[in-house]
């Protein structure tokens, strides 16, 4: 993966436990140029001005002036240089090259992202107004200015960011905004909907993020007029949010874990790590909210078997229970993401089949599915509420994931899944992706493309809760 696309298999050559990358096809990883001279084996690459010199049969590295010692020397085979890849893992690497690289060698996955210190950014129509989310790391600093009588900009001094990002959200206050890389500065470019719009504008920490609120009609107090210029990066902290009785309760459920692996990439890529990142990622952003109140069913490699996990939703008081989990398939072509929310006839053969598999679980935990069904046919009556509220809850969901990722919307669809049974809330299933497929497996596991699915996840449950008025209870 590279800037959180998919590139596709990289050869490598391997001896013993180490990597080795083809020194050409290093240089096209990360955009640079590779100069290669057989007769004295120096290998030279060159980056915006710069370059790092090696020699085949040395173990350093000369970076600008500094020499830096590698794991193991630079090796020679059918006539190519090949560069260990603990070398590119380095922070002398990263430094000079302004990339992270990330290398898991148990599934041989490799991610490569641009440092920055702006962006990504992160947006949500809550009906009377619009929220921009951008992060932005330590010392960098910022400034807002008019851009006409419908432009908003906001420019970081020096700021870096990866790529550039542009969305239309056009909600009514909203048409677009556009994050883009100038010679010295990051700049965040808003358009408004209309001139009346009004812009408030704060900082907050862990992680360092900028919060930009336009509103419609009459703005808080604390609002500015029509985007008061010049905000300043040494915003006033904000006070944290005490726990309230008017507060909505989610549980979000890292699908398996412990002795349950659940589904298996091609690579090794163990489903329940997968679900654990993700839901650890969903709920940092719901915590960020004001109108919600947070659980997590495991925060760590545990088992928890599926009635336990209704059964802790129903304990917390659940407003609201998300199950996180990858998919799989005998099809080694299928991918995408799917939403489910409970039904005892499954909307299609591969929904049962889903379900089937999502519910064996239920054979480590010394039970058979004939059991549970027992046990929940006294329940059943009364879930016809949920459900609907369920349906509709996948619908956003999968409108919120849609938006933001670009790979296959599998839609809304209905099975029996037994963890969905015994919890008295609307509650979803909610299928990040295919193991199976080695493309999903790859964006799965980088984490800025599990960022864009969590943020759609997390729209949608925004999208929810402004339906339900919720989020009018904690302003």
């Amino acid at each position: 993966m590279v800037s959180g696309k998919y590139r596709g298999p990289l050869p490598a050559y391997k001896i013993g436990s180490l990597y080795y990358l083809n020194a050409k096809q290093a240089g096209e990883l990360y955009g640079g140029q590779i100069y290669w001279y057989p007769v004295s084996g120096r290998v030279q690459m060159a980056l915006r001005g710069r370059a790092i010199q090696m020699v085949v049969g040395s173990g350093f590295a000369k970076i600008s002036d500094k020499a830096v010692k590698m794991d193991a020397p630079v090796i020679l085979r059918g006539a190519q240089a090949y560069i260990p890849l603990s070398f590119f893992l380095g922070d002398d690497f990263s430094a000079w090259s302004g990339r992270d690289t990330i290398f898991n060698a148990a599934t041989r996955f490799l991610s490569v992202d641009g440092r920055s210190s702006v962006g990504p950014v992160r947006w949500f129509s809550y009906g009377d107004y619009t929220r921009l989310v951008v992060e932005i790391s330590k010392g960098t600093g910022y400034r807002s200015s008019m851009r006409g009588a419908r432009g908003r900009e906001v420019v970081f001094p020096l700021g870096v960011i990866e790529s550039s990002e542009k969305a239309s959200i056009d909600d009514g206050i909203l048409s677009y905004y556009q994050l883009r890389q100038n010679l010295k500065a990051a700049t965040l470019s808003v358009k408004i909907a209309k001139p009346e719009i009004h812009w408030r504008i704060k900082e907050l920490g862990n992680p360092r993020r900028l919060v930009i609120d336009l509103y419609s009609g009459k703005a808080p107090d604390t609002a500015q007029p029509p985007l008061a210029p010049a905000a300043s990066a040494a915003a006033a902290p904000v006070a944290a949010v005490k726990t309230d009785q008017a507060r909505r309760r989610i549980v979000i459920d890292a699908g398996h874990g412990g002795k349950d692996p659940g589904a298996e990439g091609r690579r090794g890529t163990k489903e329940k790590d997968i679900n654990l990142m993700a839901a650890q990622e969903l709920a940092r952003l719901l915590r960020e909210e004001e109108a919600f109140d947070v659980f997590m069913t495991r925060t760590d490699d545990t088992f928890v078997p599926l009635s336990d996990r209704s059964k802790m939703a129903n304990d917390f008081g659940a407003d609201l229970f998300i199950s996180l989990h990858c998919n799989a398939s005998i099809k080694w072509r299928e991918n995408g993401f799917e939403v489910y929310f409970l039904s005892e006839n499954a909307s299609d053969p591969e929904a049962a089949r889903l379900a089937e598999f999502e519910n064996s679980v239920l054979r480590l935990e010394g039970k058979s599915a004939q059991d549970e069904q027992a046990a929940m046919i006294l329940q059943e009556l009364s879930k016809t509420e949920n459900i609907n509220a369920a349906s509709q809850l996948a619908a956003l969901i999968a409108r919120g994931v849609g938006r933001r990722v670009d790979f296959s919307n599998r839609g809304v669809k209905q099975a029996a899944f037994y963890v969905l049974r015994g919890t008295h809330a609307p509650a979803v299933l909610f299928e990040m992706a295919f193991l199976t497929n080695k493309q999903d497996e790859a964006r799965l596991e980088s984490k800025k493309f599990r960022r864009k699915i969590i943020d759609g996840l997390y729209a949608g449950i925004l999208d929810y809760a402004k339906r339900q008025a919720w989020m009018a209870e904690s302003r």
